[in-house]
């Protein structure tokens, strides 16, 4: 990750959903790259609130991310809904203000739940996978670190 390597800043709001064991997937990608990377569980990806975003923002974040849910598997029913639309309005705000929209992101999960967020968060920000002999490449995409037996892969919105 070149850009995070210059000390960018990067703040990651993910849905709880996505990951059971995701206090300790987490744990080890902000113990290897310390404070430049800050993640924030929610109990569901349609629970942000704009001023999460702007919040990230103020507290020094240079890129916010969202990763919800894939596509019509949310708990909740809308709450990946809910996100893009929460996502979108937050854009509006710091475009007037004058800031890069392209500031927040939100990323759907793809394939079948549950996932690591500690291999999205590596494949997001181009990371290399984690040090553990569970992770592989995943076959027939050669960027996207996986574990064993589980298919992840992300969605740009």
């Amino acid at each position: 990750m070149e850009a995070n390597q210059q000390g960018v800043r990067v703040a990651i709001f993910f849905c709880r959903q996505l990951d059971p064991d995701q206090d300790t997937h987490r744990r080890l990608l902000e113990k290897e790259l310390g404070p430049r990377i800050r993640f924030f569980p929610l109990p569901c990806s349609g629970r942000i609130d704009p001023l999460h975003f702007l919040k990230a923002l103020e507290t020094g974040s240079d890129k916010v991310y969202l990763i919800a849910c894939p596509e019509g598997a949310c708990r909740y029913g809308q709450g990946n809904v809910r996100a893009r639309k929460r996502l979108s309005y937050a854009r509006g705000l710091i475009e007037e203000i004058g800031f890069a929209p392209e500031s927040f992101e939100l990323i759907y999960a793809a394939g079948p739940l549950p996932v690591s967020i500690d291999t999205l968060s590596r494949q997001l920000l181009g990371l290399g996978p984690a040090r553990s002999p569970a992770v592989r490449q995943a076959p027939g995409s050669p960027a996207i670190p996986e574990k064993k037996g589980e298919t992840v892969a992300v969605k740009h919105e």
